[in-house]
């Protein structure tokens, strides 16, 4: 969805450049970008299509169409902002008084005609791959059981603590809750939150049986109760293998295997309640479901039954931001003091969303510790520090329905006056300096 932040961005961007009191446009300039703007209203109903397709869709040419558009847009900012600024420059140094400055875009009457039929063209690609898209085969249901989330200690004493003994002293005192829900968008910490608490000391002593289960986009029931099986009863491994086996046979012996212990079945990244409710409903019995406790992360609302204990996972303030980075380049003792304030400022712009921290910070790691670098990442625009985060974030974060990643993470500061006379000229007009937004 990386367009259709681009597209966004776009249209903010001529909004306040057509409406600021600080500017004054000359002739049929406000016409000119009228097309532009129309064309990003059109653009983002067709980038909202993916919304409506299923899941076990296969998304890569449709994310390479994405790609190219939100390049496109970009570059038609890029060429606008920079438009708008060589002609309040020279105003701002001669008038430095004045309260409005004039611009005309009449020379950008044929670079518009072209951006739109661009993105005309562009638009039916899109819609055309969309329509294309071809079903997705499910993981290597061997792979579904393997732990994936990196325990990162930093993490939990930053930012999910609470959270983490909140759900670890319900699931040790047995209580009314039969499941257990960690909620929130991609990237906010809910895998290494559910890792914690599966790998905690207290947690393994407790139940008899752990289950660990990578659901996805697509997990039909009968892969959920082969991959619950298989590490509940080591000697049921080869039914992992094995497709076409009796579903109720499976039942039998889990339910066997079951019967008088207690076992915890954590199903991470779930996108569908169906499987899991499934699974559920085969354990129903009285000798078995009291014992057993659920734990989902989703960054939907799935909720699997009533008496569930929802934790609701939010982004991290800037205190935390700073702190979680701080300690992921330097160690406990965090920022050297030459390094505060620069850190403090990166951290910021990783708008509180854990892995983008945790990937810039390991990028940092890497480079040299240094005032002027750290400097050159903060100002630089596409800097490289923050486009290979991007990279590194993207296949998790650009999914279809978490709308919320749209504003996640600024990616690169581009306001579109221009960081050197950014000061200067807030004070001038009305227009908001804004960042571009990735997603």
């Amino acid at each position: 969805m990386a367009a259709f932040g681009a597209a966004m961005s776009l249209k903010n961007t001529i909004e306040r450049i057509l409406q600021s009191s600080g500017i004054s446009l000359v002739s049929h300039s406000p016409q000119i970008l009228q097309p532009a703007y129309h064309e990003m209203d059109r653009l983002r109903t067709a980038l909202l299509l993916i919304d409506i397709t299923s899941c076990s869709k296969i998304r890569t040419e449709v994310n390479g169409v994405d790609e190219r558009i939100k390049e496109a847009v970009w570059e038609f900012e890029d060429l606008l902002e920079s438009h708008v600024l060589h002609q309040i420059l020279p105003q701002l140094e001669s008038e430095r008084d004045n309260l409005s400055f004039s611009v005309d875009l009449q020379s950008l009457q044929h670079h518009v005609d072209c951006f739109v039929e661009k993105m005309k063209m562009m638009e039916k690609e899109y819609i055309i791959e969309i329509k294309n898209m071809a079903e997705e085969e499910g993981e290597p249901i061997s792979s579904r059981i393997d732990i994936v989330g990196v325990v990162n200690s930093n993490l939990l004493r930053v930012g999910t603590y609470h959270h983490f003994e909140k759900v670890r002293k319900c699931l040790l005192e047995e209580n009314n809750y039969e499941t257990y829900s960690i909620i929130g968008m991609a990237g906010v910490g809910k895998t290494s939150l559910a890792v914690h608490i599966f790998q905690d000391s207290s947690i393994r002593s407790h139940f008899e049986f752990r289950a660990w289960v990578e659901v996805g986009r697509k997990c039909e029931s009968n892969e959920l109760l082969r991959c619950v099986l298989a590490q509940v009863d080591p000697n049921t491994y080869h039914h992992l293998t094995q497709d076409d086996d009796d579903e109720a046979e499976l039942v039998g012996i889990l339910k066997e295997s079951l019967k008088g212990k207690k076992c915890l079945i954590v199903l991470d990244d779930v996108w569908e309640i169906q499987a899991a409710n499934h699974l559920r409903n085969c354990l129903e019995e009285e000798n078995i479901v009291g014992r057993i406790r659920f734990l989902l992360t989703s960054r939907k609302q799935i909720i699997l039954t009533k008496n569930a204990l929802v934790e609701r996972m939010r982004l991290l303030n800037v205190r935390e931001s700073k702190q979680l980075l701080g300690e992921m380049v330097f160690g406990e003792e965090g920022f050297p003091p030459q390094l505060e304030e620069l850190g403090e400022k990166i951290a910021k712009k990783c708008d509180g969303l854990p892995l983008m921290i945790v990937t810039v910070a390991e990028l940092l790691s890497k480079a040299d510790k240094t005032p002027e670098y750290w400097t050159e990442v903060l100002v630089k625009q596409h800097s490289s520090v923050f486009v290979d985060a991007y990279n590194q974030i993207s296949e998790q974060l650009d999914l279809p329905d978490d709308q919320s990643c749209i504003k996640t993470i600024e990616l690169v500061e581009c306001n579109p006056l221009g960081v050197a006379c950014a000061n200067q000229l807030k004070h001038k007009f009305s227009f908001k300096l804004t960042t571009r937004s990735s997603f």
